[in-house]
C-alpha cells in the first residue's frame, strides 16, 4: 500500500483539474483549449491509477520487499514536494495578508499585460526554450547508462532488482515530481497568481509562450503523455520522448528560421520544417532501435518500418492537429503506432 500517496495525489490533481477545465467551460472551448485540459485531467487519473504497476511492469515476480521499498521512498520524495509546496505558497499568502498591495501587483491580469509588453520571438531565445524542453529527456538517458553500468558489474543483482524496476524507479519519481512542480504553479499561475514565488514568475517569463497564456503549459502534458509507454520495451520509450522533443524542436526551429514555402497558404508552417520533423523522427527511431536492440531485439525490416510510421504519423499530426495540442498527440499517436508494429511483427 506504500503506492497509495502518490495515486490519491494524482486523483486528486486529476479532480482539481478537471473542476477548473468545467468551471469556465464555455470560455475555454471558445479559445479551444477546452479539449487539452480535458485530457490533461483525465492523464493524470491514468498516472495515478497506473502507477502500482509500473516498478515491476518488465519484472512481475521483483521482490514484494524491494518493490515496497521504491514504492515508500517515491512516496516520501513526492510528500516532501508537496509540503514544499504548502509552505511556499503559506508563505506567499502571509506576505500578501501583511502588504494587500501585492495582490494587486501580483494579479494575472498585470502578469500578462507584462509579458505580452515584453515578449518577442527571438531565434536565440526559443533555441533556449528547446533546450529546456530536451534537458529532462537527457536525464532518462543518464539514468539508463548508469542503472546499465551497474548491471554490467553486477550491483543490481546483489541489490535483488532489475535494470527496469531500478531506472524506471528514478525516472519515474523524478518525472512524477517535475510534473507535479509545473502543475502546482499552472493552478496558481491561473487562479491564484499572487501566491506564486517570484523564481516561478521568473521561470513562465522565460520558458512560456503567448499561446500558453490562457492555459497550462506543454511540460505538464508532455510528461504525462510518456506514462504508457512505461510498459512497453525501452527503445520506445526512449524513442517516443526525443521525437515528441528533439523532432518537435527540429522542425520548429528548422521552419522558422528557414522556411520559405508554406504548406498551406494561410498555414504558418513551412514544407522546410515538415522535411526536418520528419527526417528528424525517422533517424531517431533508426538510432535508438539500434543503440538498444537488446531491449527490443527486431530485425532491421521491422525497425525501417516503425520509422516510416513514426515519421508519417509526425506528418500527419503536425499538419492536420488543431484543437488537441501536438504535445499529446505526437506521443501517444506515434508511441502506439511503433509498439503496435513491434507487437504485429
Amino acid at each position: 500500500m506504500f503506492f497509495l500517496p502518490i495515486t490519491l495525489i494524482f486523483l486528486g490533481h486529476g479532480i482539481i483539474f478537471m473542476i477548473f477545465t468545467l468551471k469556465n467551460h464555455k470560455q475555454k472551448r471558445q479559445k479551444k483549449i477546452f479539449t487539452n485540459e480535458l485530457i490533461v485531467a483525465i492523464l493524470f487519473f491514468a498516472a495515478g491509477l497506473l502507477f502500482p504497476f509500473m516498478y515491476q511492469s518488465h519484472n512481475p515476480t521483483l521482490d514484494p520487499n524491494i518493490l515496497n521499498f521504491l514504492w515508500l521512498t517515491s512516496s516520501i520524495l513526492i510528500l516532501i514536494e508537496e509540503i514544499v509546496w504548502t509552505l511556499v505558497i503559506t508563505h506567499e499568502f502571509l506576505v500578501c495578508k501583511k502588504n494587500p498591495s501585492l495582490k494587486i501587483e501580483r494579479d494575472y491580469e498585470n502578469f500578462k499585460k507584462f509579458f505580452t509588453q515584453n515578449w518577442n520571438y527571438d531565434f536565440r531565445k526559443d533555441i533556449e526554450r528547446k533546450i529546456i524542453h530536451v534537458i529532462p529527456i537527457g536525464v532518462i538517458f543518464i539514468i539508463w547508462t548508469i542503472g546499465n553500468i551497474l548491471d554490467i558489474f553486477g550491483v543490481l543483482t546483489q541489490w535483488n532488482i532489475d535494470v527496469y524496476s531500478y531506472c524506471y524507479w528514478i525516472i519515474i519519481t523524478i518525472g512524477f515530481g517535475f510534473v507535479l512542480m509545473v502543475a502546482i504553479a499552472d493552478i496558481l499561475k491561473l487562479n491564484k497568481t499572487y501566491l506564486l514565488p517570484n523564481w516561478a514568475v521568473r521561470w513562465y517569463r522565460k520558458s512560456m509562450i503567448a499561446d500558453e497564456l490562457e492555459t497550462h503549459v506543454s511540460s505538464t502534458p508532455l510528461v504525462l503523455c510518456f506514462v504508457p509507454f512505461i510498459f512497453a520495451p525501452f527503445p520506445i520509450f526512449a524513442s517516443v520522448a526525443l521525437i515528441t522533443t528533439v523532432s518537435d524542436a527540429t522542425a520548429s526551429l528548422i521552419g522558422k528560421k528557414y522556411g520559405k514555402h508554406k504548406i498551406f497558404e494561410q498555414s504558418k508552417k513551412t514544407i522546410e520544417g515538415f522535411i526536418a520533423g520528419f527526417t528528424s523522427t525517422f533517424l531517431i527511431v533508426v538510432l535508438i532501435a539500434i543503440i538498444y536492440h537488446s531491449f527490443m531485439p527486431v530485425n532491421l525490416g521491422t525497425i525501417l518500418i516503425m520509422a516510416t510510421v513514426a515519421a508519417f504519423l509526425f506528418l500527419i499530426i503536425d499538419i492536420f492537429s488543431k484543437h488537441i495540442s501536438d504535445n499529446i498527440l505526437n506521443p501517444i499517436l506515434i508511441g502506439f503506432g511503433i509498439w503496435a508494429i513491434v507487437l504485429i511483427l
